[in-house]
């Protein structure tokens, strides 16, 4: 009896810190929002608005994901903080009003995609059967930007549909993941392994035909952390660590554009007003943000090329600051830390294998953005997640949380199904 008034404790302190959790995030959207809004003369409206929206939206969410499934609710609030920087950030740099009334839109979609991986992954068990098909697909999506590329984007990864246009890559991510988790799980062994291993490395060679050199470096790494977690073999891991890094090299010695990227990170002012543009108006952003920022509003983060995507790490760097930047990758920490705590408890080795994936690929996206605007790693195209303006990317990650949170719902039903019977048991013995 003990035990389980021990964890009924433990719950009601977890529900008591995650409702402090929530009250802080809504009054920081609050107040960051209403800031911009009054900011501007006239009154900013788009603004007011997401003021009283985005606060409300985090809080019906939390609230009625917890209502339908015994989710994580941590997790979905740090989603919906991560989620409103972006949108906050992009209301006050971005050149149109139409950036953030964008965002704010796929955001929605993204909060459906999260409530569909849920029920999703609760529901969906006949993983083993159906992921040769979901190879196929997964293979043919890749495969689409080389056939119907969409022309008004630089990169060759996008595919423009009814108007809009999609990176095929970033949905895959989720069902990358979880086609590994189904062909790693059970401590497979090596030759069953590998037709997944052989789909991953079939993903990269289209996405380096792409030139999509960010989602090929994360596909890569999360597939060998994947593998070494779900076999814990050494050599093969580092075998495929060491494959990796020898096709790195041949890409350097094939492509120009690997060549440029690296002397980039090696030396961007070497050339500081054409191809170290970037990464040396990230570096003078930072730098001018000092510890305590700018200010919303007051910094210059339009100078840097891309800034709402590719390095909108360094515009909130410039007018929230090196601590508020900091804060925030203690919530991509936190938010990892979270998920793994999900994939300890998972009760199948599949789910075990797919929330760690999930918070991996997160967490290299997250480090790969940030080393490339801080120049500690060279620049890959990767966007900061949850936060970096794009459909694509949102929406991907949305579904992402909702199957980690998904599979979070399943260990505490299961957990609440072991405290029932061990409370039966005491009835019985005592």
């Amino acid at each position: 009896m003990a035990k389980t008034n021990i964890s009924k404790m433990r719950r009601a302190l977890m529900r008591s810190n995650t409702r402090l959790l929530l009250s802080a995030v809504m009054i920081f959207q609050a107040a960051a929002l209403l800031l911009l809004a009054l900011e501007d003369n006239p009154l900013d409206v788009q603004a007011l608005v997401l003021a009283v929206a985005v606060p409300v939206a985090t809080m019906l969410v939390s609230v009625v994901m917890a209502k339908i499934w015994p989710v994580d609710r941590a997790i979905v609030i740090m989603a919906m903080l991560l989620c409103s920087v972006g949108i906050i950030t992009l209301q006050d740099i971005a050149r149109s009003a139409v950036t953030p009334r964008n965002q704010a839109i796929y955001a929605c979609a993204g909060i459906v995609a999260m409530f569909a991986g849920a029920a999703f992954i609760r529901w969906f068990t006949a993983w083993k059967k159906w992921t040769p098909w979901l190879m196929a697909l997964c293979v043919l999506a890749l495969l689409t930007p080389l056939v119907f590329r969409d022309n008004s984007k630089n990169a060759y990864n996008w595919i423009r549909i009814a108007g809009i246009s999609i990176q095929p890559s970033e949905f895959i991510k989720p069902a990358l993941i979880l086609i590994l988790a189904s062909g790693l799980s059970n401590h497979p062994r090596f030759l069953k392994t590998l037709p997944t291993l052989g789909f991953a490395a079939l993903c990269c060679g289209i996405l380096l035909m792409e030139k999509d050199l960010g989602a090929l470096l994360l596909y890569f790494l999360t597939t060998v952390l994947m593998f070494f977690v779900a076999t814990s073999n050494w050599f093969l891991t580092l075998c495929g660590l060491g494959m990796g890094a020898g096709c790195a090299v041949i890409a350097y010695q094939m492509f120009g554009y690997v060549r440029e990227r690296i002397a980039i990170w090696q030396n961007p002012w070497s050339d500081p007003l054409d191809v170290g543009y970037q990464v040396v108006q990230s570096l003078i952003a930072i730098g001018s943000g000092g510890l305590f920022g700018t200010g919303l509003g007051l910094g210059m983060p339009r100078n840097i090329p891309l800034y709402h995507s590719d390095f909108i790490f360094a515009a909130i760097a410039e007018e929230f600051g090196l601590i508020f930047s900091v804060g925030l990758l203690a919530v991509y920490v936190l938010l990892i830390m979270r998920g793994l705590i999900v994939s300890a408890n998972a009760r199948t080795s599949f789910h075990s294998l797919a929330s760690f994936g999930l918070v991996a690929m997160i967490g290299l996206q997250t480090m790969l953005i940030v080393g490339g605007n801080t120049k500690l790693l060279p620049l890959t195209g990767v966007t900061l997640p949850l936060i970096s303006s794009g459909g694509s990317s949102l929406v991907s990650t949305f579904l992402s949380m909702g199957i980690l949170l998904g599979i979070s719902s399943m260990n505490a039903q299961d957990e609440a199904k072991d405290i029932d019977r061990i409370e039966l048991a005491e009835e019985v013995f005592s």
